[in-house]
């Protein structure tokens, strides 16, 4: 007799499985109690009635676990590759969904919204009042946009985001399930990407304003008044804080961490944690007060060469 366990906080499931079927899916063994899922979650922000894949680190509360070991007193399946089986579970059970016509039935835009010629909206979509969706902009399901934001031509918010996982057979597309989440007063601009997240969303806070040409990749997390200059992109699984600002043809590794009120010169190259209020530059990027002194240096380069080589 299955367990059903009432909070989730993922993505629901269109309807609950148990554990034992999911094991049965992937190829798996369960070990403890057959509980019913109601949802899909990423291993931090699990609950009690969620699915989550544990590849390393601490296994949080999800209800059933997908891991290489069983783990006592707990509801896990064991596989040989937990990420392989959360994937072939989200291909199976949470299949992509097709757009239906310029604007699905399925989502919910405000009548105070403006949507332009050409504007595509996909599946369980929310746009708030006031916000304004330039020619041509797509909406992938599942985008949440506030109140009051401008969103211009071009636009793609909410496209797969780009994780590959290596397996004996090749790279593995890895399904991202989750949406984008965008805040209120928010400004987007020309031919910008946003995309959706793996196991938890993509968010914007309020505020922000992006210009053209940036890309924001999955399961980034930017926080309020973020701005963000041109060509700059953002690899997955940043974290930006409030009020941040960062110049144009910005690179950004993946897992960085930006601090709040942070400031990025332009063509800079970030990797790591940026400590909040400080202003860095450069490519690997540095404080602006040692970068100040390898560009002044950098002119003496030859002259210095040359009497190293004498």
């Amino acid at each position: 007799m299955s367990t059903v366990l009432a909070t989730t906080s993922g993505r629901r499931l269109p309807e609950p499985e148990r554990a034992s079927g999911i094991a049965q899916l992937v190829g798996g063994e369960l070990h403890g109690e057959d509980l019913t899922i109601l949802a899909v979650a990423a291993v931090h922000e699990a609950e009690a009635s969620d699915l989550a894949y544990l590849d390393r680190g601490a296994p949080g509360r999800a209800g059933v676990l997908l891991a290489r070991a069983a783990i006592p007193g707990r509801s896990v399946i064991v596989v040989d590759d937990p990420l392989s089986a959360m994937c072939l579970v989200l291909n199976a059970l949470l299949p992509e969904e097709s757009f239906v016509g310029c604007v699905h039935p399925g989502a919910s835009v405000s009548p105070d919204a403006i949507l332009d010629p050409g504007v595509v909206i996909g599946a369980g979509c929310v746009v708030g009042a006031g916000t304004h969706i330039f020619p041509n902009v797509v909406l992938y399901p599942r985008t949440k946009i506030g109140r009051n934001c401008r969103i211009h031509a071009g636009t793609v918010i909410g496209a797969d985001g780009f994780r590959y996982h290596a397996t004996q057979t090749g790279p593995l597309k890895v399904p991202h399930v989750m949406g984008v989440e965008i805040g209120d007063d928010v400004e987007i601009g020309a031919n910008c990407t946003i995309d959706r997240g793996f196991l938890s969303n993509t968010t914007l806070g309020d505020g922000c304003k992006l210009d053209n040409m940036v890309h924001i990749g999955h399961n980034c997390a930017l926080g309020k008044y973020v701005v963000i200059a041109a060509q700059t992109g953002v690899s997955g699984s940043c974290t930006i804080g409030d009020g941040a600002q960062i110049g144009g043809q910005v690179g950004v590794a993946d897992h960085t961490t930006i601090g709040a009120g942070a400031r990025i010169g332009a063509q800079s190259g970030l990797h790591g944690e940026i400590p909040a209020g400080e202003t860095w530059l450069g490519t690997p990027a540095l404080p602006i007060s040692i970068m100040r002194r390898v560009y002044a240096m950098t002119k003496d380069l030859p002259a210095m060469w040359r009497s190293w080589a004498n």
